[in-house]
């Protein structure tokens, strides 16, 4: 006869057979405790350290969470969190609560005892078989950044509610603590993204379009793979740390790569130091302050990505390789030209382009100079002098606050909330969630390499996993050799001619296509949508006419979107579009034919057919415009 156990497991591994597995072999302690209340229902008591913890009520566990339940305020709840699993009565009743539209259950849990004696004795088949209820067990860090990341869209779309169990956080304070900061810094990383790409994702796609000439012209960062297997690196950022040691860089010459963020290209040079290779990646205008004046990339390589801002690659005479970007659908489609793009991430800043591309190219150790992510707890500068976005950071008049300058033609201060993290000179400086963000990607690349990084920035935020060192003596013991970078670089990508465009041509010529039949569409949307307006409005109601109203839109819809095809021709540019879209706020609740979802259908659709159709007209101008440009510029074949 199957268990319960067995039972509960098997619906669990139907979605995480990792996790079934794992409590099929796990052996609970004897410190665990189920006890029998009145009603019939098992509670849980744990024995810890001579103390004893009840999980739920005794007497009455389902009736006492039910209480607890009705006492806590939610909004409507679209994605929920509960910290601590119990005996799940609290979580059922949480579940009932938000019914309707919730639509998405994690349960993180540090006990994994508790887990086993919950899938032994409460039949989870109401949570298991819908496959959206997740949970997490005695999960590190690590773990839980990998889940909110696989499931950050729906999260930052909708936003997420998060409910702490007080007994079992009163079991485990300090991890439940340490998950709850995780969570939220992951769901800020969320925003941040989802803002940079509703904001900058059509000016990412455009770019990708028009640097394509470039991609296609010179060789891929893929050549670089290994090539200085053993050497020194030196990844110098723009922090304001470097206009203490930069000179000292001029000792490194060829027995050393120096791979710079494109901020400090100019103050790199006219400090006398040519760095082996300049990383760009910003897609923005702002982006060309730092190659002003310059035309001739000299001995420098540049790295550009492909999303990078389109006049960067156009105004620089010299060689270029281009990096990859795995997460562009629309370069995907382009493999026959362009090969596999997954060799390399870039990461979420140049700073850490820099850092992976050192480490793709088997340098060993990798040297952080002017990685500073963080300015001093009484104020100070964003970046080192005489770099293009340099700006004042201040002390606020609100408590707790700072005032950072912004970039524009009239001076302007912004509040921010500093974040004090350790300092490598000891004690705490501040930084902002940007730079944190940016810090906590950079500690988890160095975590997952076998290289050693030395972090020679003299000032800034300490990087866990880092030595802390100062850069002169970390020259004179890293530097005792010619690595004869420049020639290696030289023989690696000096020479190229370039693979056949045919197939790039191709998929743009097809894009096109695309982009015209899903500007058609969205015209006959509009007009659908128009006539939708009006018979909701209709007295008498004809529900057959609105029902065959609801149908077109549907239809029209699916047919612009060409099995996906528009979105991967648009990419980032349709995130604009698609997050109200996409929102479960903006959905009817129902396929009924009434004045109320014909209404809703109408406040959704309208400003999706409209902005699409815009969207459409302006990019089929720029891949026009490429081609023609491709027209005109020599390639190999």
């Amino acid at each position: 006869m199957t268990t319960l156990f067995e039972k509960n497991l098997d619906l669990l591994s139907m979605y995480d057979p990792i996790l079934a597995e794992r409590l099929r072999s796990h052996s609970p302690a004897d410190t665990m405790e189920t006890l029998s209340s009145p009603t019939g229902q098992p509670s849980l008591r744990v024995n810890r350290d001579g103390h004893t913890y009840l999980l739920h009520s005794s007497r009455d566990p389902m009736r006492e969470a039910a209480r607890w339940v009705n006492d806590i305020k939610l909004p409507t709840v679209y994605n929920l969190i509960v910290l601590g699993c119990g005996m799940m009565y609290h979580v059922y009743q949480l579940v009932m609560k938000t019914q309707g539209t919730l639509r998405n259950l994690v349960v993180i849990e540090k006990n994994t005892d508790v887990v086993h004696a919950v899938f032994s004795h409460i039949d989870l088949a109401p949570f298991l078989q819908t496959k959206t209820t997740f949970f997490l067990v005695d999960p590190t860090p690590s773990d839980i950044r990998h889940f909110m990341n696989r499931h950050l869209t729906p999260m930052t779309l909708d936003g997420v509610e998060i409910v702490e169990h007080p007994a079992s956080c009163a079991l485990d304070p300090e991890f439940y603590r340490e998950t709850r900061v995780v969570i939220d810094e992951c769901l800020q990383s969320g925003e941040m993204l989802l803002r940079t790409k509703v904001q900058l994702g059509g000016m990412i796609q455009e770019n990708i379009i028009r640097n394509l000439p470039f991609v296609f012209q010179n060789p891929a960062a893929s050549a670089l793979g290994s090539l200085l297997a053993g050497a020194p690196a030196f990844v110098v950022g723009a922090g304001p740390s470097l206009d203490w040691n930069i000179n000292k860089l001029q000792q490194v010459k060829d027995r050393g790569i120096i791979i710079a963020v494109d901020t400090v290209f100019k103050k790199l040079r006219n400090n006398g130091i040519e760095p082996h290779i300049v990383v760009t990646s910003d897609p923005t205008p702002l982006n060309a302050r730092h190659f002003e004046g310059i035309d001739d990339l000299r001995g420098t390589i540049l790295a550009f990505s492909p999303s990078v801002y389109h006049k960067i690659p156009k105004q620089l005479f010299g060689t270029m390789v281009s990096l990859p970007l795995p997460s562009s659908k629309f370069l995907l489609t382009m493999k026959d030209v362009l090969g596999d793009l997954s060799y390399l991430s870039i990461g979420t800043n140049a700073g850490q382009a820099c850092f992976n591309l050192a480490v793709y190219m088997g340098c060993d150790p990798i040297v952080l100079v002017g990685m500073d992510l963080a300015f001093p707890r009484d104020g100070g500068s964003t970046h080192a002098s005489d770099t293009a976005l340099r700006r004042r950071i201040t002390l606020s008049e609100s408590p707790g606050k700072m005032m950072v300058e912004l970039i524009g033609n009239q001076p302007e201060l912004e509040e921010f909330s500093p974040i004090f993290v350790p300092g490598n000179l000891g004690g705490e400086v501040a930084t902002n969630k940007f730079w944190f963000a940016y810090r906590r990607s950079l500690e988890e690349a160095v975590a997952r390499i076998g290289a050693r990084v030395i972090n020679c920035t003299e000032g800034g935020a300490r990087i866990e996993g880092t030595e802390i060192r100062t850069l002169s003596e970390t020259i004179q013991e890293v530097c005792v050799r010619d690595a004869m970078v420049s020639s290696t670089l030289g023989m690696s990508v000096g020479f190229f001619f370039g693979p056949s465009t045919h197939e790039g041509v191709s998929v743009l010529r097809e894009s096109l296509t695309i982009l015209k039949l899903a500007a058609e569409k969205a015209t006959t949307g509009l007009e659908q949508v128009e006539a939708l307006r009006t018979a909701c409005e209709a007295s008498p109601l004809n529900v057959d006419h609105l029902q065959h109203l609801l149908r077109e839109i549907k239809e029209t819809h699916l047919a612009l979107v060409q099995d996906q095809k528009v979105y991967v021709v648009l990419d980032e540019a349709s995130d604009k579009v698609l997050t109200p879209f996409l929102q479960q706020k903006s959905r009817p609740d129902s396929d009924r034919a009434t004045p109320e979802n014909g209404r809703m259908i109408v406040k959704r659709y309208h400003p999706y057919f409209t902005d699409m159709k815009e969207l459409c007209l302006r990019f089929s101008t720029f891949i026009q415009e490429t081609l023609d440009q491709m027209d005109t510029m020599p390639f190999g074949f």
